[in-house]
């Protein structure tokens, strides 16, 4: 599991399962002995005086929160599968969204990449694969040509590299419209 910080929105999924998971109080002793040591529901039961059931109840919405993980799972003397619970070394950070241009141009900037990215190979694409202008070959002589060459005439293709940069920015532009669009009504509701 990943232990960096978690970031999480008021109104998102997981912010209401993980609210959900520890508001009980016995969520919250649960939280403190696992703090201090890893332990089974068995063992945490015993240890809180609460009944198996209860335990077991809160240790799955903690672990679904990923506020625990299972650390190990072993055997019981009586053969029984037993899982090792412990917290999770993680903050979670609980913060209003806040969707501002330089919050949308961030999250687009693997896509403004990809778009410079792209058009630089089309332009080392295109030079590689251009016609030469000069071919060598029949008797005619050009202004200022060597002998034996003659000018080839213009296919008339133009660079494609404009058009890429023009219709990534264009998908770029109108993907950061569409995003304000949604924050601005997502307020609104």
């Amino acid at each position: 599991m990943d232990n960096g910080p978690r970031i999480l929105h008021p109104g998102d999924p997981e912010t209401q399962t993980l609210a959900r998971a520890i508001a009980s109080p016995t969520a919250g002793e649960i939280l403190k002995v696992l703090g201090e040591e890893p332990m089974t529901a068995s063992a945490l039961s015993t240890r809180l005086s609460i009944p198996m059931t209860t335990a077991a109840y809160h240790l799955e919405h903690l672990v679904d929160a990923g506020v625990i993980e299972v650390k190990e799972t072993r055997w019981s003397r009586k053969g029984r599968e037993q899982k090792v619970y412990r917290l999770v070394d993680r903050v979670v950070i609980v913060s209003p969204a806040r969707e501002d241009l330089g919050t949308l141009l961030r999250k687009y900037a693997a896509l403004g990449i990809a778009l410079g990215a792209t058009a630089v190979i089309a332009a080392l694409w295109e030079a590689n694969n251009a016609a030469p202008a000069i071919m060598k070959g029949g008797t005619e002589q050009a202004d200022g040509m060597m002998p034996g060459a003659m000018t080839v005439p213009a296919t008339g293709t133009e660079s494609v590299v404009p058009f890429i940069l023009l219709g990534g920015i264009v998908v770029l532009l109108a993907l950061v419209v569409y995003d304000r669009y949604l924050a601005l009504k997502a307020r609104r509701e």
